[in-house]
């Protein structure tokens, strides 16, 4: 009878802490979800608008392209990126 007392005891006290563990994670979800949202407010920022990309020399192989954005609180609105034109482009168009 003893032992089967203690079990039950045992038994509530686990079924205690399981408790308050998913109460636990359960704010801690809740305060993760909020984050999301105030950094969909933060940004005004556009779309990158990219040029086409210019070769460094030739025209063909590896070469830069301008791009921007618009935006009253953007932190970068241009930039350069390197990019490539494959040199078998005019094939591709009928050129020799």
């Amino acid at each position: 009878m003893q032992q089967q007392q203690q079990q039950r005891r045992m038994f509530t006290a686990a079924l205690l802490a399981l408790v308050f563990i998913l109460a636990a994670v359960s704010t801690t979800e809740a305060g993760k979800k909020e984050k999301p949202e105030k950094k969909a407010k933060k940004s005004d920022c556009g779309e990158w608008q990219w040029s086409v990309c210019v070769p460094t020399s030739g025209d063909c192989g590896l070469g830069t392209r301008e791009g921007t954005r618009t935006g009253a609180e953007c932190k970068q609105t241009t930039k350069t990126q390197k990019c490539k034109i494959p040199c078998n482009w005019k094939k591709q168009f009928g050129g020799k």
